[in-house]
């Protein structure tokens, strides 16, 4: 969401590349697109930023849920892996998250592209971590929903809405890809939209601006 990335390109200009019906702001270094909620949202921007811009590496940014009421607004995920939760193609896949055209679940991210997030985030956050992120078209709301989904899928450190999309989109060009996500909300009854939204605003997106930022001329 535009919401997420305001502070990131508080500074860059507005692309004069005109896509289908997303938000593109471009500099020398890095072009972000804002592509909107969900995984067709999420491929789609992927895809035209594979077609238009041939990137260097794909990073996809946004809020996540947490999988326990542990986790506290403000902590940071890299994406080491992404899997597709709520995608089950069996009896044509052996379970659920696999893909069936490609025969993989967990689509890793890119090593170095992570361990460089990851540094920078660190430095901003000190229990920043990296972890498997569960992408579903869905916001969890539900206590009972997120425990299941914890259940299984247990290696899984937040729950997003494009992140598994953005992977499989970036791994079938053989794009470098990772993501960065903040956690907004415990994923259960206690979810307030607004609170999220502010939190987006207020505060994830200085983080992501502060860690995107510092990393940019690496990648």
């Amino acid at each position: 969401m535009e919401q997420e990335a305001h502070v990131l390109v508080g500074r860059m200009p507005r692309s004069d590349t005109v896509g289908p019906r997303l938000t593109i702001w471009e500099s020398n270094r890095l072009v972000v697109i804002v592509g909107g909620v969900g995984k067709v949202a999420g491929a789609l921007a992927t895809q035209f930023a594979c077609d238009v811009f041939k990137p260097r590496c794909v990073l996809t940014i946004g809020l996540a849920g947490a999988l326990d009421t542990k986790t506290k607004p403000g902590q940071v995920v890299v994406a080491a892996s992404a899997v597709q939760h709520d995608l089950d193609g069996r009896p044509l896949t052996e379970g659920r998250g696999i893909i069936p055209t490609l025969g993989i679940g967990t689509i890793p991210s890119n090593p170095a592209v992570s361990d460089t997030l990851l540094r920078a985030a660190r430095y901003k956050s000190e229990d920043a971590h990296a972890g498997l992120v569960l992408t579903g078209d869905q916001i969890v709301t539900s206590k009972a929903v997120r425990d299941a989904l914890a259940r299984d899928f247990p290696n899984g450190a937040c729950l997003d809405m494009e992140t598994a999309a953005v992977a499989q989109v970036a791994y079938q060009n053989d794009v470098p890809w990772s993501g960065l996500r903040v956690v907004s909300d415990s994923a259960d009854e206690t979810f307030d939209l607004k609170g999220v939204i502010g939190f987006g605003v207020d505060t994830a997106a200085n983080l992501f601006e502060s860690i995107i930022q510092t990393v940019v001329d690496e990648l």
